[in-house]
């Protein structure tokens, strides 16, 4: 069976220092002791491992907090992603499993589980159901991620589809979103029509960009009879002459018609009798004649021609100025523009067309009013026909630009409905245009979520059928058995047990039910026994669990640690990985001494335990301790006593004066028991440091008992440390008093026993 190897990461986990990929591997094995003082943070380490024990982060972990395990087998369990996958292989017995198990006031223990011979056969069912579960639990995670993969695909086509058809509504503070589209799908995913042309779009876009409605416009007036009646009427005059004049003159010189009739009246006007001309008297005769040649239809006639030059002029501005008249194409309603373009178009080459037509009757009019005895030359003056025709298309296009001009100032009274329309033509073309994939995203959501609901089903079934039968193969009393044979043994007696009943158990002292809790001890002895009778239930595999034990012994004195030790130790000898944390330096000598040829074996042999410390130091520049995982000193694991350890930490200290040391925080602490062990030898007997301490001088003449006086303070500021494990807070003696009193410490161990000194410097190098 796989087991863990390593704590890849861990970030924000209280005390513990982070970890991560640089961080060296902690080379867990199948058994695994790890050391700590009180408060170095091993009921965070193990609620770090009933994380994965429950699938969930640990409640009392720190919320932000996260952490990764590694497999042998390359597989990573962590919090807070993937922590599921090894609820049935890890159990954890830490204080939280005593909180959690054990009602001492109510006298009560949750039921446990244990299978009997009787239940072999639901047993072996149960053993088949869980692999299939295992199966179902793969199907299932193998149809969640392809559900998860299909929602997030059609959230995304939704979403960016949307933000696309948002681009091109402009809707300014409103908002088009993915329901928005599946809304729309809805109400036209049946549409049989076709998409908008791109002109369409446009259209429909310039529409929603206006705030407010353009401008309405006024008709173009245009009358073609006009020019048609002005045309016949200037040619009808172009082609008239005077009646016959009664003079030679005017028959054979008739340009001079106007020049004789302004002489004329000219002479008479001012009663001159000689011409001004020829200077030759004009006869009465002479008068006479032209007197009733030049008569007032002259007159009549020439006025007659400058009236219809003017009506014509009128004619060839009016035609002109209609070009002025028509609307440019932006004042049009966008989606009457490109229709009206053309048609604007073409109306301005038909006015230029019309007015050079029009100057043709101008130019022959002109000559004919210079002439008006004289016949007009019509060869250069355009033909009726084609006047009429250009006059005709100008009336048309002028009748279908009134058109647009009515449509566009129905579109403006209509602006709001116009706006809802251009929006939805819109919205429907785009979910015309991408029915087909999203019914394709759409429908594979659905066979997902389809497929993960019979996964889902069949394992829920599987794991119903597994619950039936582990009921089956529930019994209290051989279990009762067994955790009482597990108590007796931890304690040494048999005085307290437990008894089954129909919620759980009762703890009985001497065969009664006990009126209070039991002691710390007998707390532990239960809890644990509880929890090792628990490791096969359920048809677990004790060859297949990790355990995890925290401090399994708790007030317990030298003899019955002994046995509390030894029974988890062999109790778990087969279990795929053991877990050993302690605070309590007995317990690790027991485990230590037990697996040393673990940690080193023979020859040839592979190494299958780890041993460990959490060392907490102060780093410098902060004021918060922080617990690093290392590898235990050789002092520690090679020794009994945490002496050698100690003094190993105080040699360290004294030797680096100058640098700063991240473990001087507990320094008083560790030199007050340094100074314990090495009294306990040289000075034994009672009466404390100071008696010590004159005993000694008494031995050692020598020594200056006034600078001794100076290590009596560490019994006064130390005086509540019994144990290096006790110290949780820093020391109120001085950096320069704790230097003091180590170099006080070698001093004095140098003049009592300099070989003993020697030794230990030795060691600790």
């Amino acid at each position: 069976m796989d087991i863990i190897t390593n704590i890849k990461s861990l970030q924000g986990m209280g005390i513990f220092a982070d970890r991560g990929s640089r961080s060296p591997s902690l080379d867990f094995r199948r058994f695994n002791l790890i050391y700590g003082f009180n408060g170095s943070g091993k009921s965070t380490l193990s609620r770090v491992f009933a994380s994965l024990e429950a699938g969930e982060p640990h409640p009392k972990l720190p919320r932000s907090g996260s952490f990764e395990l590694t497999m042998d087998d390359g597989s990573v369990y962590g919090c807070p992603t993937n922590p599921a996958g090894l609820e049935r292989r890890l159990l954890v017995f830490n204080a939280d499993y005593i909180e959690r198990n054990l009602q001492w006031a109510a006298g009560r223990a949750n039921p446990v589980f244990y299978i009997g011979v009787d239940q072999a056969d639901a047993a072996a069912e149960l053993t088949r159901i869980e692999g299939e579960i295992v199966k179902a639990e793969a199907k299932k995670e193998t149809a969640a991620a392809a559900e998860r993969a299909a929602e997030k695909t059609f959230a995304s086509f939704k979403r960016e589809r949307a933000k696309s058809v948002a681009s091109r509504l402009h809707l300014g503070s409103r908002k088009y979103e993915a329901p928005a589209l599946a809304k729309d799908y809805a109400t036209w995913k049946e549409d049989d029509g076709s998409p908008l042309t791109n002109d369409e779009i446009k259209v429909a876009e310039d529409t929603l960009r206006l705030d407010e409605p353009m401008p309405r416009l006024d008709p173009v007036v245009f009358d073609g009879e006009k020019i048609e009646t002005a045309y016949r009427f200037v040619v009808d005059v172009c082609g008239q002459s005077l009646a016959q004049v009664a003079l030679d003159e005017v028959q054979r010189h008739p340009e001079m018609l106007l020049w004789l009739k302004q002489g004329h009246e000219y002479h008479e006007r001012n009663g001159i009798a000689e011409c001004l001309h020829c200077g030759n008297p004009i006869s009465p005769e002479r008068r006479t004649l032209l007197a009733a040649a030049l008569d007032d239809s002259v007159d009549q006639f020439v006025a007659r021609l400058m009236t219809t030059a003017d009506r014509l002029a009128n004619l060839v501005e009016m035609t002109t100025q209609l070009t002025s008249q028509l609307p440019a194409a932006d004042d049009i309603a966008s989606e009457f523009r490109a229709d009206f373009k053309e048609t604007r178009k073409a109306a301005n080459l038909e006015v230029a067309l019309l007015v050079n037509q029009l100057d043709t009757l101008k130019a022959v009019l002109n000559a004919k009013r210079d002439r008006p005895a004289t016949p007009a030359d019509m060869q250069g003056v355009a033909a009726e026909e084609e006047v009429f025709a250009t006059t005709k298309r100008l009336v048309a296009n002028v009748a279908t630009i009134n058109k647009a001009i009515t449509a566009h100032n129905e579109a403006v009274a209509d602006f709001a409905r116009r706006k809802e329309m251009a929006e939805a033509s819109i919205r429907r073309h785009f979910i015309v245009d991408c029915r087909a994939d999203y019914a394709k995203t759409a429908e594979d959501l659905e066979v997902a979520i389809s497929n993960l609901k019979k996964e889902t089903d069949a394992l829920a079934a599987l794991r119903e059928a597994a619950r039936d039968l582990r009921q089956r193969v529930r019994t209290h009393g051989p279990a009762a058995s067994v955790i009482n044979k597990l108590i007796a043994a931890y304690l040494g007696h048999a005085e307290l047990t437990i008894n089954p009943v129909d919620e759980g158990y009762e703890l009985h002292r001497h065969g009664t039910p006990i009126d209070g809790s039991p002691s710390e001890g007998e707390k532990t002895a239960i809890a644990i026994s509880y929890f090792l009778s628990s490791i096969e239930a359920d048809n677990r595999k004790l060859k297949e669990v990790i355990v995890v034990v925290d401090d399994p012994v708790s007030s317990l004195d030298t003899k019955a640690l002994n046995f509390a030790c030894s029974l988890v130790r062999t109790r778990l000898e087969r279990a795929a990985q053991v877990f050993i944390l302690t605070h309590n330096l007995q317990c690790m000598n027991e485990f230590r001494k037990a697996w040393k040829g673990k940690v080193r074996p023979a020859e040839g042999k592979a190494r299958t335990a780890t041993f460990l410390f959490i060392d907490v130091t102060i780093p410098e520049g902060q004021n918060r301790r922080s617990s690093t995982i290392v590898e235990m000193s050789k002092l520690l694991r090679e020794y009994d006593s945490e002496y050698h350890f100690l003094f190993s930490h105080v040699l360290r200290f004294a030797n680096q004066p100058d640098i700063y040391d991240d473990h001087g925080y507990m320094m008083p602490n560790v030199i007050r028991r340094v100074i314990d062990v090495f009294l306990a030898f040289k000075a034994p007997g009672g009466g404390g440091l100071p008696s010590q301490l004159d005993k000694l001088c008494s031995d050692y003449p020598d020594l200056d008992r006034e600078r001794l006086a100076a290590l009596e303070r560490l019994t006064q500021v130390e005086s509540h440390s019994d144990n290096i494990d006790d110290l949780l807070s820093f020391s109120t003696m001085t950096l320069e008093e704790t230097r003091g009193a180590a170099s006080l410490l070698f001093e004095m161990m140098e003049h009592v026993d300099p070989k003993h000194l020697a030794r230990l410097r030795t060691l600790c190098r």
